[in-house]
């Protein structure tokens, strides 16, 4: 699970450890401390849903090959 927040080392406890941010984003699986960011206020969670479509958007496999750009002849 994702967090963000606007504070960059926001800082919080966790069965008496703390954790802090980093540049406003914290990821964590631990469901102790999924509860506690979801209590914070300013821990704002990120939907899996986003990271999941750009997953699958990366992953699929496309047919179509780049079309190149005509260059233009240099005038000297």
């Amino acid at each position: 699970m994702e967090y963000t927040s606007r504070y960059p080392a926001l800082g919080f406890y966790v069965n008496d450890e703390v954790h802090y941010f980093s540049t406003g984003r914290y990821v964590t699986d631990d469901p102790e401390t999924i509860a506690v960011l979801d209590s914070i206020p300013d821990a704002i969670r990120v939907e899996s849903e986003v990271t999941n479509v750009q997953t699958e958007a990366s992953e699929a496999p496309t047919d179509e090959k780049p079309v190149a750009k005509p260059r233009k002849s240099s005038a000297k």
